[in-house]
């Protein structure tokens, strides 16, 4: 993992911080093969509960580094690493949170849909503006539908036009809206509320919801089976059941 990714780890929590501020965190391979390294140390520790995605300094990420791709091209390898990278988020048994302020283009945008769940800074200015650059936006035409419908995916992907936080939160591109002012206060909430699941329910939760795109009902249920198994034999059902008694037995 190089400098480009920054990976901070507290109480069952890893945020990593994409770091190339003076390019607004624009993409270029050093930044997505960084991506991909630390998304997969965080996938395999078993002490992570929850991950957050955030950029440093001004914006969360201003998309592909324009810089880089008219001086040379796009290589395949780019391309290759950053999917590899956002497929991480989206497979990982972990609640990810993207944390979205200033510029949040392109990439950005991309990187923010793997994720599963999106609370922007009132500030946010979100877009996928490919089609500028004579590019689709990556596996954005894949992820944008089942989040806000194919009509408004092709909206956005087709005209590169620009939302606010409150036009992506209408149309569902986006969870939370907090106050800009008090972004880190605000999103410390919401990463609080989420960080109460049990992280075997959780895991369940995601992964169901993840096949509920590419499966039968029956299979989904057959899953399901196994992974309520799971949950049941957990030490936070065990808690909850016995807890439960106690509330009862003073009822009585």
């Amino acid at each position: 993992m190089g400098p480009e990714v920054e990976l901070e780890i507290r109480d069952r929590r890893a945020s990593l911080h994409l770091n190339r501020p003076a390019k607004l965190n624009a993409l270029d391979l050093a930044l997505v093969t960084a991506f991909e390294d630390a998304a997969r140390r965080v996938g395999a520790d078993p002490a992570i509960d929850v991950v957050v995605v955030r950029g440093r300094g001004r914006s969360f990420c201003a998309g592909l580094d324009l810089d880089v791709f008219a001086a040379e091209g796009m290589s395949p390898d780019f391309y290759r690493r950053q999917e590899a990278g956002f497929r991480r988020l989206e497979t990982m048994d972990k609640t990810v949170v993207a944390a979205i302020h200033g510029h949040c283009l392109g990439g950005g945008v991309q990187l923010a849909t793997a994720c599963d769940v999106r609370v922007a800074s009132s500030d946010a200015s979100l877009g996928l503006p490919a089609v500028d650059e004579g590019l689709f936006p990556g596996m954005a035409p894949y992820r944008l539908p089942r989040l806000v419908g194919k009509g408004r995916a092709a909206s956005l992907i087709l005209t590169g036009r620009r939302l606010t936080a409150g036009e992506a939160l209408a149309i569902g591109l986006v969870d939370h809206v907090v106050a800009a002012d008090r972004f880190d206060e605000e999103l410390e909430a919401v990463l609080d509320a989420y960080s109460r699941a049990p992280r075997a329910a959780a895991a369940a939760s995601k992964r169901l919801m993840a096949r509920s795109y590419e499966a039968s009902f029956e299979e989904v249920l057959a899953e399901s089976e196994a992974l309520l198994e799971d949950c049941l034999r957990s030490a936070d059902v065990q808690e909850a059941r016995r807890a439960w008694a106690r509330r009862g037995s003073t009822r009585r």
